[in-house]
C-alpha cells in the first residue's frame, strides 16, 4: 500500500485520548524541601519541566523562597518570582507542582528539580509507525478518529492496526468534502478483523470519520498502534500463485551449567518471497515506488508498509519491510520479472 495521506499528527484529531503519565521529581538539591509531581500530562510530545529556586531573599522555608520554572522546550524562564507552597500549583500541560516542607533549611539558592511527563496517548501515536506505541480512548461506547487531508485525495484502503475492538464493535467510515457527518457522501459499514482492521474501497475525499461503538468492551477503551488511509499499488501482472510463506518466531535460547535448555518467544511474524513475472513498464516504476517510499532518504527512516496478498482476504494484512536490495531483470520486449522478499514487522511488547 502506498504512503499514509494523513501525513502529520495535525491533520488527525480524536475523541478521546489517554493522559501521558507525570513521573516524581528528580532532586539537585541542598536544601531538605520534599518536591512532589502529579497531574494527567495533556501534551502531544515527551516533554521535560525545569524548576529552580530563584530567591530566598525573604527566607529559605517553603511559603518564603521563590522559583522559577520552563519547559526543556523553552530557551527562556516561562515564570519567575513564584512563591513556593505546599498547595498543588499547575504548571503547564496538566503538570502540578508543590514542596513539603521540612526541617530548616528547606531551600538553597539554585536548588532545582527536573520532571518528565510521557506524551498522552493521542494522534502522535497512531501516525509513528510503530506497532508498540498505541492511541488509547479513555472510552469505548463511542469514539472516533477524524482527519482532513487539506484536499481531496484518492484513498483505496483503511487499515487500523492491532486494535482491541471486539466481535460486537460496531465499525463505520465516512467520507465527505464538507464535512458533514450527519449525511456524509461516503458511508461504510467495516467488519471487524484482527490483529488490523482493514478495508479496500475507493473515494476521492478531503474529510475521514472512523467511528467506533464497541460499549461492551472489557478493556474499558478502545486503542489501536496506527491508522492508515492510502492508494493500493496493484501490479497488472500479481505475484505467482505459487510463492513461499515463512512463519518465524523471534526467541531467545540458554543453556544453564547443567545444559539444560531454556529460552523465550518474544514474537510470531511472517516473511513472505513473492515472484513477479511478466511487469511491464507501469508495474515496475510501481514497485520502485514502493520501494523508495519505504526507505525514505530525506528523513532518513525506514517506513514500512501493509501488504495484503489478496483483496478477497483482507484479514490477511500484514505490517511489513522490504529486503535492503530490489532486484529487477529485463527479460526482454519491455518487460521486466523481479522477486519481491518482505518480513513481518512485530510487536516487541506481545
Amino acid at each position: 500500500m502506498r504512503a499514509n495521506l494523513i501525513a502529520e499528527a495535525t491533520m488527525l484529531t480524536v475523541s478521546s485520548a489517554a493522559p501521558g503519565v507525570v513521573g516524581m521529581p528528580a532532586a539537585q538539591a541542598n536544601g531538605s524541601a520534599l518536591a512532589q509531581a502529579a497531574g494527567e500530562h495533556t501534551a502531544a510530545q515527551d516533554q521535560a519541566f525545569f524548576v529552580e529556586i530563584d530567591s530566598v531573599s525573604a527566607g529559605n522555608r517553603v511559603g518564603r523562597a521563590t522559583f522559577r520554572w520552563r519547559r526543556a522546550s523553552s530557551a527562556s524562564w516561562e515564570a519567575a518570582g513564584l512563591v513556593t507552597s505546599t498547595n498543588w500549583r499547575t504548571l503547564a500541560d496538566g503538570v502540578k507542582f508543590r514542596w513539603l516542607g521540612n526541617v530548616t533549611p528547606d531551600f538553597e539558592m539554585g536548588d532545582a528539580w527536573t520532571i518528565l511527563a510521557s506524551a498522552n496517548q493521542g494522534p502522535t501515536k497512531l501516525l509513528d509507525g510503530d506497532r508498540d506505541t498505541a492511541w488509547r480512548a479513555t472510552g469505548c461506547a463511542n469514539e472516533h478518529l477524524t482527519a482532513d487531508l487539506g484536499a481531496p485525495a484518492l484513498a483505496q484502503a483503511m487499515i487500523l492496526a492491532d486494535h482491541n475492538l471486539t466481535d460486537q464493535a460496531v465499525v463505520t467510515l465516512l467520507g465527505d468534502d464538507g464535512p458533514n457527518w450527519t449525511a456524509p457522501a461516503f458511508r461504510q459499514a467495516v467488519a471487524v478483523t484482527r490483529p488490523h482492521l482493514t478495508l479496500f474501497f475507493e473515494q476521492t475525499r478531503r474529510h475521514w470519520r472512523l467511528i467506533m461503538q464497541d460499549p461492551a468492551n472489557p478493556d474499558g477503551h478502545i486503542r489501536a498502534s496506527m491508522l492508515h488511509l492510502c492508494a493500493v499499488f496493484r501490479p497488472a501482472r500479481n505475484f505467482s500463485a505459487s510463492h513461499d510463506q515463512t512463519l518465524s518466531a523471534g526467541r531467545v535460547i540458554s543453556y544453564n551449567d547443567a545444559g539444560r535448555m531454556t529460552g523465550t518467544t518474544t514474537s510470531l511474524g511472517r516473511a513472505f518471497s513473492l515472484p513477479f513475472n511478466g511487469l511491464d513498464a507501469g508495474d515496475r516504476a510501481g514497485l520502485e515506488a514502493v520501494f523508495n517510499q519505504v526507505h525514505d532518504v530525506a528523513s532518513g527512516r525506514l517506513r514500512p508498509f501493509f501488504f495484503t496478498p489478496s483483496d478477497d482476504a483482507p484479514a490477511e494484512t500484514f505490517y511489513c519491510l522490504p529486503e535492503a536490495e530490489l532486484e529487477l531483470r529485463a527479460r526482454g520486449l519491455g518487460r521486466w520479472s523481479s522477486l519481491l522478499r518482505l518480513s513481518e514487522v512485530t510487536r516487541s511488547d506481545v
